[in-house]
């Protein structure tokens, strides 16, 4: 079971508590750095959905969580639409990928 502190303003530090480190593959830790804002130098897909879904919780901005989680207002936004699936980050960056290798 995750449990988080209530954030009550825009510096607040969010815990995320289980009794393991991962919950379906998500590494926890990873999750509890990156609402944060110290994102690890790699996150799985997973990872990033489950974060925007923990900062969609505790109310912060879509502009805060974008900078949190370094991914633009647009995928946050398809991704709650997804209901938080991850597959709407794969697909933005298999997009993004794609569009840099034309350039």
């Amino acid at each position: 079971m995750t449990t988080a502190t209530r954030l009550t303003s825009r510096d607040s530090y969010i815990t995320v508590r289980t009794d393991r480190t991962t919950e379906r593959g998500v590494d926890l830790l990873a999750v509890e750095r990156a609402v944060n804002g110290e994102l690890p130098e790699s996150m799985t897909d997973a990872e990033l959905a489950y974060a925007a879904r923990v900062l969609s919780e505790h109310n912060v901005s879509r502009d805060e969580s974008a900078r949190r989680l370094s991914l633009s207002d647009y995928v946050l936004r398809k991704c709650q639409d997804s209901g938080w699936k991850p597959d709407t980050i794969t697909s933005w960056r298999e997009n993004s990928q794609k569009k840099a290798v034309a350039a």
